[in-house]
């Protein structure tokens, strides 16, 4: 496996309450960091994956499994190792 770097921007509840990044974890996002910026919020992820691929796409459902959150767009991916 190789881990894998890049941000997700997400619109939707406010990810920096507590009940939001309480289900975040619970689907899965434990490998990510919540922030926002001049009203833009944002996942910075450090995910092992198979591949690039696989670890936006796995981040991307985990994201959207928690309700009235929407992934709008990816920066900055890079491979680690």
């Amino acid at each position: 496996m190789q881990r894998f770097t890049f941000t997700l921007t997400v619109e939707g509840r406010d990810l920096q309450a507590g009940e939001v990044v309480d289900a975040l974890f619970d689907a899965g996002c434990d490998d990510a960091l919540v922030g926002s910026s001049e009203g833009v919020q944002f996942l910075d992820f450090d995910r092992e994956a198979g591949s690039l691929g696989e670890a936006v796409l796995s981040a991307v459902a985990d994201v959207e499994s928690v309700e009235d959150l929407s992934v709008t767009g990816i920066a900055g991916a890079n491979s680690l190792t």
